[in-house]
């Protein structure tokens, strides 16, 4: 198996006149501009999984974790889910290296050779990318990536492989045709196995991509890519042939700030890394998976914010950022901050939060939660009764205490039960915190939010009173009216009772939810039961990135 065959060499002689064209222009050519200390206001060096020539200013780390799936519709529970996530590192201004992973586990949404065969791809990569010219106008690099399937799985790769090598090299090309719009132009060789098991696999895939990003502004940016193969054949067919098909991309980015990015997506793309770049989803390479990536470039020499220099938080404004009884709080922890809070309570609800802010506007949730197990809760909607983890970012877009007319939020959180075997079919959970502060005791919250899991669906309008008596004594009411597959409302009321400024704070309520966190917020019992809380916030001076 030679990686570079005859016709890759034959197909891709067009790129050497192109590139020479790209370089003559560009000696005539005054540079565009120069690239920004802050990574996220440049162009992107990479579109979804497809190369550009771009590069991050030396010194950035920059850290990402993501997910695509298929229309939860379209098929059996939650779809079909991609995940993924790395992280690189700018040695400078030229190289940069880094790892990335991606675990892709589920049944096809739709039949290959009338089965629906479980693919199973857990793999991690290991790449280096070198700028080999810049001038401004057009920029050049390599990148070669040696990876790893940790466990490779499905009936057509005749069953479960380990530790099956994959690897690539690319030769990106990135024409500036202004500050704000540039095309990128990409060979690429994948080389893969070509059996495992005896069975036939992808083989060494020689294609030609293209794409184009424009920014308009320092905090927005939009992408596209198609990737076509000009040799082998990256694509299972529904009768379980191999094929050519295109790998495209669509997408943009919103900066939340200076150093987070949120990134939305759809694709028929099915692989993250370098290598498995030009994988399509199965069957065919025709089903769009939708998605988001969250980019993460943490440094010193970074601004926090886009609002300027931020106010102090007052005592109050410090305990509003703390999360309600069935409402999350539209604020976020001080940069820097850790945030621990245990509760118990009837029928047998218990749980445990831990929140981390790494940077202002964006924080970090991992909840464990055992729902309650009272049986007049409509156990058709109850994703189960054992413990079960939620993880997932907040980002903040908006800031009552720095200058905005309110206060805004958004969480993302994904869930699945700790208890292998059981129950164990994914939640996703989104909710908008929207609040705003009437004056020095009385704040209003108000919250959309959807939850999935299996077949079951349900969206709620979260509405919530936080009124302060003292700077320390708060009582809070809550009540989230709920549609789609649940029409029963949840309501929650309760204090909570915040000792100066220790971080340390205790809460009691009453309410008909069957939990405090994520899908368990939307599934009323008929029995109102009672639960205590106890919290810590540890500081305003910790770790900060």
């Amino acid at each position: 198996m030679a990686p570079f065959s005859k016709e890759f060499i034959k197909q891709a002689r067009f790129a050497a006149p192109l590139g020479a064209l790209l370089l003559g222009g560009a000696s005539a050519t005054q540079a565009v501009s120069q690239q920004s200390t802050v990574p996220l206001h440049n162009h992107p060096t990479r579109i979804f999984s497809f190369e550009t020539a771009n590069m991050n200013p030396a010194g950035t780390i920059e850290l990402d974790v993501g997910t695509i799936q298929t229309d939860p519709s379209g098929g059996v529970a939650t779809g079909n889910q991609l995940y993924f996530g790395g992280g690189s590192y700018a040695l400078n201004d030229r190289f940069s290296f880094g790892l990335d992973i991606h675990s892709y586990q589920d049944p096809t949404v739709d039949p290959i050779n009338g089965s629906f065969p479980d693919f199973i791809t857990h793999l991690g990569a290991l790449w280096g990318k070198y700028q080999l010219y810049d001038s401004g106008r057009v920029a050049i690099a390599a990148q070669a990536s040696i990876e790893n399937f940790f466990t490779l799985e499905s009936q057509l790769w005749g069953g479960k492989s380990n530790n099956v090598l994959a690897g690539s090299i690319k030769a990106p090309i990135t024409f500036r045709a202004s500050n704000q719009l540039q095309f990128h132009l990409t060979p690429s060789v994948s080389v893969f196995p070509d059996t495992v098991n005896g069975a036939q696999f992808y083989g060494t895939i020689a294609s030609i991509g293209a794409g184009v990003s424009y920014k308009p502004s320092e905090r927005l940016a939009f992408f596209g890519s198609v990737d076509t193969p000009v040799s082998g054949e990256n694509t299972i067919s529904n009768t379980a042939t191999y094929e050519s098909t295109p790998v495209w991309t669509v997408g943009g980015r919103y900066n939340v700030s200076p150093k987070v990015g949120l990134e939305g997506y759809v694709t028929n793309g099915v692989g993250y890394t370098p290598a498995t770049s030009i994988l399509t989803h199965w069957p065919d390479g025709d089903r769009v998976l939708a998605g988001l990536r969250l980019v993460y470039t943490p440094g010193a020499n970074k601004p926090d914010t886009y609002r300027g220099t931020p106010n102090p938080v007052t005592q109050h404004q410090a305990n509003l950022q703390k999360d309600g009884f069935t409402l999350g709080s539209a604020d976020v922890l001080e940069p820097g901050t850790f945030h621990f809070s245990a509760w118990g309570g009837q029928d047998s609800n218990a749980g445990g939060l831990l929140s981390f802010s790494p940077d202002r506007d964006f924080e970090i949730q991992l909840a464990f939660e055992q729902y309650s197990d009272n049986t007049t809760a409509p156990g058709g909607i109850v994703p189960t009764t054992k413990p079960r983890y939620m993880v997932g970012p907040k980002l903040r877009f908006m800031d009552q205490n720095n200058g905005d007319p309110f206060s805004l939020s958004a969480r993302m959180l994904y869930g699945r039960q700790i208890e292998s075997g059981v129950g164990g079919i994914g939640v996703f959970f989104v909710d908008l915190l929207g609040s705003y502060k009437a004056n020095s005791r009385m704040t209003l919250n108000v919250s959309p939010k959807v939850a999935t899991w299996g077949n079951t669906e349900l969206a709620g309008l979260g509405l919530g009173l936080n009124y302060a008596v003292t700077e320390d004594l708060e009582l809070i009411g809550e009540v989230t009216p709920v549609g789609m597959d649940n029409d029963e409302p949840t309501w929650a009321a309760g204090v909570r009772y915040n000792f100066g400024n220790s971080g340390f704070s205790v809460d009691a309520n009453v309410s008909n939810a069957i939990g405090r966190f994520g899908i368990g917020t939307m599934i009323a019992q008929d029995d109102p039961r009672v639960t205590i809380a106890l919290s810590k916030t540890f500081g305003t001076k910790g770790v900060k990135f």
